[in-house]
């Protein structure tokens, strides 16, 4: 199973982990780690926003 398939079965706490840690090797990582990360970057947003929009929707 590749990394992007499992972004939806990850933990809130897991994804906000790959996240943080995507958007500083998206900064600071060698061009190797940025070139990693520019395929999982945008998935790794969207399945964050869409969590807490659900978080909101049960309010």
């Amino acid at each position: 199973m590749t990394l992007l398939e499992k972004i939806p079965t990850l933990g809130d706490a897991e994804l906000n982990t790959l996240l943080a840690n995507a958007r500083r090797l998206d900064v600071t990582g060698t061009p190797a780690q940025r070139r990693a990360v520019d395929e999982v970057l945008t998935p790794l947003e969207r399945e964050a926003s869409r969590r807490r929009e659900l978080a909101r929707a049960r309010r």
